[in-house]
């Protein structure tokens, strides 16, 4: 096997989708399962599949190319750029909207190919990321009617988005707020939405504290089947695959970083000679800790940070890195480390999107 690797236990991805799905079917909410973060693997929404989630989400036109044969919706989740647009129809079942140029192009190609789309409306609640600011009611107003107003185009609902930009934690304030302005749309336009979607993973906390709106019936997700966290309050959640570390590391044993050890010498700890700044220009603090062991292994910055992955085995002491390399302590070790061996890391969210988009990484998927 080539390395570095990671290996994806497609197995326990699937099993935490479908106690995900269940579990927030249970509130009455619909899973538009995210895919992003492994951008664009079709092993990885396959497993999604099998876990019940009928809706895939990328954030990239690309990567819904490759899953166009798989038994499923498929979601832009993203407003498309102008130069997207025909791919976009093309492509993707759903996009997020809120411009109404974009809108109105989306429905002129619609219309040329023939083919129906459907447009989540984003209302920016205060993330000030995508959407309409949720203030601007006539803009919100002129931006459904666009959408209505083009035989091809379809109203999938209307949505809004936390704790991505702006690090905005949803509260059942911002829920009930938008739910207001959902109702008041409704009465005033004499229509239905068939999703209010309120936002990522992180709105899933208002269920966990038993705060839901119950009108909101959608959310699409990644994070939660992913790595089994509850990410507001940073806690496992009952019944889901997840790492057996600290939760406060994010980080999961479903996802498993492997690198191979180039050499092992006993170093000082402290470098010799003037200090100056390493390579990406930035100066450094060293600790005198005497000589000890210590591994340099075969990846670097240009592949994943380090920061974001937490060796396996607990005696082991990350201490930096180049482009292409890292360097371990191994001292407290009780293993016996030579030239040539792994050593496996648990990955957070970050380093797995790094990971993902790697094509030095080579990617390996156990399903059992």
């Amino acid at each position: 096997m080539t390395l570095p690797v990671l290996e994806i236990n497609l197995c326990k991805l699937a099993y935490n989708a479908k106690i995900e799905v269940c579990l927030l079917a249970q509130y009455g909410v619909t899973v538009m399962g995210v895919n992003k973060v492994f951008n664009g693997l079709v092993e990885t929404a396959e497993a999604l599949i099998k876990g019940d989630i009928t809706t895939i989400a990328e954030s990239r036109i690309a990567n819904l190319k490759r899953m166009q044969h798989l038994p499923c919706e498929k979601c832009l989740l993203r407003t498309p750029t102008p130069s997207e647009i025909s791919d976009t129809i093309r492509f993707a079942d759903i996009s997020l909207g809120s411009d109404r140029e974009t809108i109105k192009e989306l429905g002129i190609e619609a219309s040329r190919q023939e083919r129906h789309h459907q447009i989540l409306l984003m209302v920016d609640m205060g993330d000030l990321r995508e959407g309409i600011w949720f203030e601007s009611y006539a803009e919100i107003v002129a931006a459904i009617k666009e959408i209505l107003r083009w035989p091809w185009l379809q109203l999938y609902g209307l949505g809004t988005n936390f704790s991505c930009y702006g690090t905005i934690i949803p509260t059942k304030e911002h829920l009930d707020l938008f739910v207001d302005l959902a109702l008041k749309l409704e009465r005033d336009l004499e229509l239905r939405f068939k999703y209010l979607s309120g936002g990522n993973c992180t709105s899933y906390h208002l269920m966990h504290n038993g705060q839901w709106n119950p009108r909101i019936n959608h959310l699409w997700i990644g994070g939660l089947h992913q790595f089994g966290i509850e990410y507001v309050d940073m806690k496992y959640v009952n019944g889901f695959f997840h790492s057996q570390k600290e939760c406060k590391l994010a980080v999961s044993d479903l996802y498993l970083f492997k690198a191979e050890i180039i050499e092992i010498y006993h170093k000082p700890t402290m470098p010799y000679g003037k200090l100056g700044v390493d390579a990406f220009l930035q100066p450094k603090v060293f600790v005198d800790r005497g000589v000890r062991k210590q591994a340099l292994l075969s990846f670097g910055r240009v592949d994943v940070d380090y920061r974001n992955c937490v060796p396996v085995d607990d005696k082991l002491i990350l201490l930096g890195q180049t482009s292409d390399h890292t360097l371990i302590d191994l001292e407290d070790s009780q293993r016996s480390y030579r030239r040539g061996d792994q050593i496996a890391f648990e990955v957070d969210y970050t380093a797995l999107l790094s990971l993902c988009n790697s094509d030095a990484i080579a990617k390996v998927f156990i399903d059992e």
